[in-house]
């Protein structure tokens, strides 16, 4: 769990870093356009997960030889493959989420393998319906966590605080609050 943790909310902190801080890249304003990136960002990343996990499912199923080396790149070259699908498939038929996805597929491919790779043992041995279930709520948990946090980080921006601890100061002592909360629910899964 500790390392789910870990994993989950350095992901979290890297993307609202990015979508904080690198607005002009982004194209949208401080605020506003941050969140809304924030979900877009967080929608790609679930969709490409998800399709990923299957995609690698797949192939194991139908290949059932590939070491478990190999296991990770199947992965990464099934995430990669997907995100210039969806980068391409919303050139002409959804343009305002291309462009706020027009900078981001590298963030995306990040996000899902920094998740993913909590999801590889997963991957070998257990059913295809498990490990999209899987697939499918640390995606979920990823959009709200990030969703949340991108919102908490603007709202302090509003703020008046100190200049010791403007930007990353305040957003790390955040992160270690929601760091705190998230563990609370760990006690929750142990049965």
């Amino acid at each position: 769990m500790s390392s789910l943790l870990v994993i989950l909310i350095g992901t979290v902190l890297t993307n609202t870093f990015l979508l904080m801080h690198n607005d002009e890249a982004l194209g949208g304003d401080r605020h506003s356009g941050s969140i809304a990136n924030a979900i877009r960002i967080a929608g790609a990343s679930l969709i490409t997960l998800v399709a990923a996990v299957v995609a690698t499912v797949v192939a194991v199923a139908l290949i059932p030889s590939i070491p478990a080396d190999a296991l990770l790149l199947v992965y990464c070259a099934s995430v990669v493959a997907i995100a210039i699908g969806l980068h391409r498939l919303t050139r002409n038929k959804l343009p305002r989420l291309r462009r706020s996805l027009a900078s981001s597929p590298i963030l995306i491919v990040g996000n899902c393998l920094a998740l993913g790779t909590i999801l590889l043992a997963l991957m070998a041995s257990a059913p295809l319906f498990i490990t999209i279930l899987y697939a499918l709520a640390l995606g979920l948990g990823f959009v709200i966590v990030l969703v949340l946090f991108v919102a908490l980080t603007a709202r302090i921006t509003e703020r008046e605080v100190p200049a010791a601890f403007r930007h990353a100061p305040i957003t790390f002592i955040s992160a270690g609050l929601t760091a705190l909360a998230l563990m609370g629910f760990a006690g929750l899964l142990r049965g």
